[in-house]
């Protein structure tokens, strides 16, 4: 895998309520990606965090795959405090859950974006219409639909890109194919909601901009871009917690779902700089550049069969396998071992990693919540 620098990275923490469906979206998104395989078997529970880094496009996507267990609440942590914004999965069968307020809840005290995933759309008891409501009573005006599903009698026909205003259907292989827009011979319910949904999605882009907010007001229709910039802004200072809705097992809406994360999630350099302590207890400013000096936070250690395994946020600078560094927490030296990435339990090595990055070290001479700098 080449480097990737900051601005092309998305650090992304799937999280929510133990069965809301996690590890089967990161395995769809995978398999969408080239790098898994299909399976319909339903995953074990996750106990710990897992990383799982792909390209797409010209991005590359570090997902954090945390447990919704109760009992390893600790690993979600670990996982929201490296990432950059926590994707938060609901089913669309059971609706809001505990763990989906735990996972928002923690996101905001760590001043992370967020999104719903509502996930299980294919169920025969989905009502993704239901959870929406939900979401917006029991999270407030934030919550706002990106893409949704057009439902007649009682299944789903296509679903909607409220950005692009283009429906599509997908093929049995998970492929989307353009379609009319619902009209009410489709589904009667759905032509008077989509004028719903247009205006919330109009509202609150129109919220993160005074010359938006003008336009809005004057009965203006924003273009795409203007909807892409004003959602991306909005999830960046947390006014805006996108909606999306996907099929992991029929993979419908996974492409859509891709597409998402490279237009309105954040970038590490999207946030310019970090506050930091120096051996003295001065406030330094971190920034998320490659030219910066070197940081990085240690943020889970896990031993495998091979050893132990670091992983690592690179808060600032370029880290590479040979650096000493000096770990801050203990004031010794430390040098830099073998780095790698890991897709789907794969170790693929690595020769750095761009400010911004997630990476692994193997046999790093340092614990969980160690900072290393130069």
């Amino acid at each position: 895998m080449k480097n990737y620098t900051g601005e092309k990275i998305r650090n992304i923490i799937i999280a929510g309520h133990s069965g809301s469906g996690k590890t089967s979206l990161v395995q769809s998104l995978l398999y969408k990606t080239g790098n898994g395989e299909r399976t319909t078997k339903i995953p074990d529970a996750s106990v710990y965090t897992t990383l799982s880094s792909f390209e797409n496009g010209d991005l590359k996507i570090n997902l954090l795959d945390t447990p919704g267990l109760f009992d390893y609440e600790g690993e979600t942590v670990q996982g929201i405090h490296a990432g950059g914004c926590v994707a938060i999965t609901v089913s669309a069968k059971s609706g809001v859950k505990v763990g989906t307020h735990k996972a928002f809840d923690k996101a905001k005290e760590l001043g992370k974006p967020t999104m719903f995933i509502v996930t299980k759309i294919d169920d025969e008891n989905a009502n993704f219409y239901n959870v929406l409501t939900q979401l917006k009573s029991e999270f407030g005006s934030a919550v706002c639909p990106v893409i949704v599903p057009v439902i007649a009698d009682n299944k789903i026909v296509s679903y909607v890109n409220l950005i692009e205003m283009q429906a599509y259907k997908y093929d049995q292989n998970g492929n989307a194919v353009p379609t009319d827009m619902p009209t009410a011979e489709v589904s009667e319910k759905m032509e008077y909601r989509m004028d719903g949904l247009v205006e919330a999605i109009s509202e609150a882009v129109a919220e993160t901009d005074e010359n938006l907010l003008e336009k809005f007001i004057s009965g203006e229709t924003f273009t795409q871009q203007e909807l892409i910039d004003g959602i991306h802004s909005g999830v960046n200072s947390g006014s805006i917690t996108p909606v999306v809705c996907v099929s992991s097992a029929e993979l419908s809406g996974i492409d859509m779902l891709l597409k998402e994360f490279s237009l309105l999630l954040p970038a590490p350099t999207d946030f310019e700089s970090k506050a930091g302590e120096d051996k003295n207890g001065d406030i330094v400013e971190i920034k998320c550049d490659d030219s910066e000096p070197t940081c990085a936070f240690v943020f889970k250690t896990l031993a495998d069969p091979y050893g132990k395994l670091s992983y690592i946020k690179v808060a600032s600078g370029v880290l590479k396998s040979g650096d000493e560094l000096v770990n801050a927490t203990t004031g010794e030296s430390i040098k830099i071992g073998k780095l790698m990435t890991i897709c789907n339990k794969k170790q693929i090595p690595v020769e750095q990693a761009s400010a911004g990055d997630i990476v692994v070290c193997a046999k790093l001479d340092a614990s969980t919540n160690d900072t290393l700098c130069n």
